[in-house]
């Protein structure tokens, strides 16, 4: 919660505007920005307001956090530090332009590699045609073409979120992803568009069984909890891989669960001041095998080799 503070010193008193937050049992806060000897009106308050939205003071917090390794070693979680580093000194050497560039071939490859990752069948050159271009794919199905349309949108509304993670963010996500799929889904009456799923699912290749359908509101509120308790306490990393392996076991909508997980994956790391990841579907068995040991721990270290990966890719003729 972002508040004025006054603090008073020997030579006069000072405004602060801070923000303050829960990190287990203990409260801390962090100064936003000073505001001078004058205590600010309400109009400047709400200027405030504006400017630090939740979104913009959580990434501000929790990049300048040192956080304590909760599954894997300190050393991979100080390592994926170090590449978020380069990745953003290398960011800020491109122009505008270049940063525009870059946007727009995250949100084309990661379409492809989510989507991929599915089942769906389009190049990554076809994705480009039909998101970019609006153009249509001969001898493929409407089903597909919509799925990417969709994805790409569901990334930009994920991107453009200001509040923090909530169960009403994540199904409104799902409504984005899923929008005109129904018509598609005839033959799977238990479809739900926006809502959970109503009846019992079971995912292909998993050593597990997703929760009951009547357990998944209360499961989902659970998992809701877990992050806004640990969001400033756990390496985004780790949070991230958590957050993503829990949310697969949960599997809380009929269908659109693993392109969810990793769009709210990517939230995470987002609001961590972390690059977005994007997971290439050649290492698409490696991933499953990941998720499918249910080992938090065997995720993150997958997550921590892909956004190397990633970074190395996207970076990789720009040397220091």
């Amino acid at each position: 919660m972002a508040f004025v503070r006054l603090k008073k010193k020997e030579d006069g008193e000072y405004y602060y505007y801070v923000e303050s937050y829960r990190v287990g049992e203990k409260v801390f806060s962090r100064n936003l920005k000073y505001l001078g000897k004058k205590k600010p009106t309400q109009e400047e308050v709400w200027g405030l307001e504006q400017e630090f939205t939740e979104k913009k003071i959580q990434k501000y917090i929790r990049s300048k956090r040192k956080f304590d390794s909760y599954v894997v070693s300190k050393d991979l979680l100080e390592k994926t530090d170090r590449i978020k580093e380069d990745f953003f000194n290398n960011l800020g050497s491109l122009s505008k332009e270049g940063k525009k560039q870059l946007i727009s071939r995250f949100k084309t490859g990661y379409t492809y590699h989510s989507c991929s990752i599915e089942g769906n069948t389009l190049s990554r050159a076809e994705v480009d045609l039909v998101i970019n271009k609006n153009q249509s794919i001969d001898g493929k199905r409407l089903y597909e073409l919509q799925e990417v349309i969709n994805h790409k949108k569901a990334i930009e509304y994920m991107m453009s979120e200001d509040e923090d993670l909530s169960e009403l963010f994540i199904k409104k996500l799902h409504e984005v992803l899923m929008k005109n799929i129904l018509e598609y889904k005839e033959e799977d009456p238990e479809f739900v568009i926006g809502g959970y799923r109503v009846d019992m699912r079971f995912i292909e290749g998993a050593d597990f069984v997703p929760v009951p359908h009547m357990m998944v509101p209360f499961e989902m509120k659970d998992l809701i909890k877990f992050y806004k308790k640990n969001k400033y306490s756990i390496h985004p990393i780790e949070l991230a891989s958590d957050f993503h392996m829990k949310f697969i076991v949960i599997h809380p909508f009929s269908d659109g669960n693993g392109r969810i997980a990793r769009l709210l994956m990517n939230f995470i790391l987002d609001r961590s001041g972390f690059p977005m990841i994007d997971i290439s579907v050649k290492n698409r068995e490696e991933y499953i095998k990941a998720l499918a040991s249910g080992n938090d721990g065997e995720l993150t270290k997958f997550i921590c080799s892909e956004l190397k990966n990633y970074c190395d890719e996207i970076f990789m003729n720009i040397r220091e």
